[in-house]
């Protein structure tokens, strides 16, 4: 990697400066007329009068080849603007429609600019506040308790999201809206960005997991129907909060919806496919591929595992590495035609000004950088409520969260997570870096 503290070099050949260095002297009262040559300033209260010869005696003692003595003939002696002998007037009023006349372009060309650059500013207010109006929730910013957020002193350092993706299916929506974000957050991701160190660490959390009766769930037992039957995304971040003591400042909501549009406007993804899949006639064969919106789609959404949604979860990242590696290429014009897309079906409590700021931080970081684990849990014995639920497995997972995302704190000796009856053993985290996920990519052919 290059050390990006070097200064760079910029390229000022064809720069026109404007410093200090390179600007003209200041005149000391002279004029420069029209044809280039210089003119002595003339008085604009009283004629100007040529002085006869004898006035000046000592100019007529010098000698004749002398250049500061030397008289000019009267018919060399520029006339223009000067009373010929025997006129008087005054030339204020001359001069000042002279002065008129010069500085008569410029005061419509400042008007003109100022009026663009008054446009201009109103038209970034105007879509600034459209920006964060479509992606903030509606209402305004919802009132997250500042206890939650990331402690004041790493503040800049330190940014911890909590990021959803909102499934929205028939029989399971209550706005009838598509669009809407009122869906189930059946992806559920916390996310630590180590600005200062330029590291991510992503924690996936399975939505069948068990969230106590602290809060509602729609008798489901599961931690994705939380925002859903409460407060909405600030209940999601305190149940965070308090179970699994780990702030959070903001939250990202994805309407799963959009993800075809996201995969389609990119022109597909290459993404490696770890192992055959098949559902309801849906294929996916192992190998190395581009997935248009529809096929990343099914790949994303498919939970015919032996594992159901533990192992969807694992096959995600392959999705996530095929993304992010996208995303490091996306041009100008790329994020132009995502931005309608983005204003559609994302929501988030970020300010926009910090949001580009993470998105351009989020470019600097390697790959070897980003690690990705999931909640370790248990299958629930009986269930709950005639529910398969899973259960955390609190040991592992106060291990794992001291050891990757509280590198920045101190660590925690317990946690205040609900349990229920398990069977079985846990499932492991599988800690892996997208540096990995890059290589086994990187080392499969592209199929035809």
């Amino acid at each position: 990697m290059s050390n990006e503290r070097q200064p760079r070099r910029l390229n000022t050949s064809g720069a026109h400066s404007t410093g200090a260095s390179h600007s003209a002297p200041a005149s000391s009262g002279r004029k420069i007329s029209r044809s280039g040559t210089s003119a002595a300033p003339s008085s604009s209260a009283r004629p100007v009068q040529h002085a006869p010869a004898h006035a000046h005696p000592q100019t007529a003692q010098r000698p004749a080849g002398s250049r500061s003595g030397q008289a000019r003939p009267a018919q060399q002696r520029p006339s223009q603007g000067r009373p010929s002998q025997g006129q008087t007037y005054h030339s204020s009023a001359a001069q000042k429609k002279r002065r008129k006349k010069k500085g008569g372009f410029l005061k419509p060309l400042l008007v003109t600019l100022l009026s663009i650059v008054l446009v201009l500013a109103v038209g970034l207010g105007a879509a600034y506040k459209w920006v964060v109006h479509s992606i903030s929730p509606e209402g305004g910013m919802p009132s997250i308790p500042q206890i939650i957020n990331t402690p004041s002193e790493f503040e800049g350092d330190v940014m911890n999201i909590l990021v959803c993706g909102v499934d929205w299916e028939d029989g399971r929506h209550y706005s009838n809206d598509a669009q809407s974000n009122d869906g189930m957050t059946d992806m559920i991701m916390y996310v630590s960005f180590d600005v200062k160190n330029r590291k991510i660490s992503m924690l996936q959390i399975p939505r069948d997991t068990y969230p106590g009766e602290d809060y509602k769930h729609g008798k489901t037992g599961k931690i994705n129907a939380v925002a859903l039957r409460n407060d909405g995304m600030p209940s999601l971040m305190q149940l965070i909060n308090e179970q699994y003591k780990l702030p959070v400042d903001h939250y990202v909501t994805i309407n799963m919806q959009s993800l075809k549009e996201i995969i389609d406007l990119f022109g597909g993804i290459e993404v490696y496919i770890p192992r055959d899949i098949s559902f309801k006639g849906s294929k996916l064969e192992q190998g190395y591929r581009n997935l248009q919106g529809d096929a990343a789609e099914f790949f994303v959404r498919n939970r015919n595992y032996g594992q159901g949604d533990l192992a969807r979860l694992e096959m995600q990242r392959y999705f996530y590495q095929g993304l992010f590696k996208r995303i490091r290429t996306a041009t100008v014009w790329d994020i132009a035609k995502l931005t309608p897309v983005a204003l559609k079906y994302v929501e988030t409590s970020i300010p926009i000004d910090d949001l580009i700021s993470l998105g351009v931080s989020f470019l600097k970081v390697d790959s070897a950088d980003i690690m990705m684990c999931k909640l370790p849990t248990y299958s629930a014995a009986g269930g709950y409520n005639g529910l398969s639920v899973q259960v955390c497995d609190v040991a592992k997972t106060t291990d794992l969260l001291n050891q990757y995302f509280r590198t920045y704190g101190g660590p925690v000796n317990e946690l205040n997570v609900p349990t229920l009856p398990v069977a079985g053993e846990s499932s492991d985290p599988n800690v892996q870096y997208m540096g990995q996920l890059d290589t086994e990519s990187e080392g499969a052919q592209p199929a035809e």
